[in-house]
């Protein structure tokens, strides 16, 4: 009975879990993903991120 009983609490288990994950939505794969074009930078980004880095290493 103890047998019986372990198998069926196995089966459910492993039925769950194939189900969920046969059951998973299929993500949307992008095929021709667009170009990102680098913007041309006046320095002032270079600034911004350096003064960033020191507020980030001060806390």
């Amino acid at each position: 009975m103890r047998d019986f009983i372990k198998f069926a609490i196995g089966f459910t288990a492993g039925f769950v879990a194939v189900y969920k994950y046969l059951s998973k939505k299929e993500e949307k794969v992008i095929s021709n993903p667009p170009e990102v074009k680098p913007f041309q930078s006046n320095g002032r980004m270079l600034e911004v991120l350096k003064k960033f880095n020191e507020i980030k290493q001060n806390i």
